[in-house]
């Protein structure tokens, strides 16, 4: 039996899909502001399996600004 036909293998694939999407809704939903409309990239999470998630958690997210100046001596 190859790996790919193994039920563990699937389940373990399907799982890692179904944290990446919620992840990536989860980050999308909570952050202000993102690269692009936040519409088009919840179809692109939604519809693009796996690489739809991971461009959008590498490149979409905006960077959060800072919320206080840091106070060094």
């Amino acid at each position: 039996m190859r790996l790919k036909e193994k039920p563990y293998v699937k389940a373990v694939v399907y799982t890692l899909e179904f944290l990446l999407l919620v992840v990536s809704y989860i980050d999308l939903w909570k952050r202000p502001r993102t690269r692009g409309p936040k519409w088009l990239w919840g179809l692109l999470i939604f519809l693009v399996n796996y690489l739809g998630p991971v461009v959008y958690l590498v490149w979409g997210r905006h960077p959060a600004a800072p919320s206080e100046p840091s106070i060094q001596d």
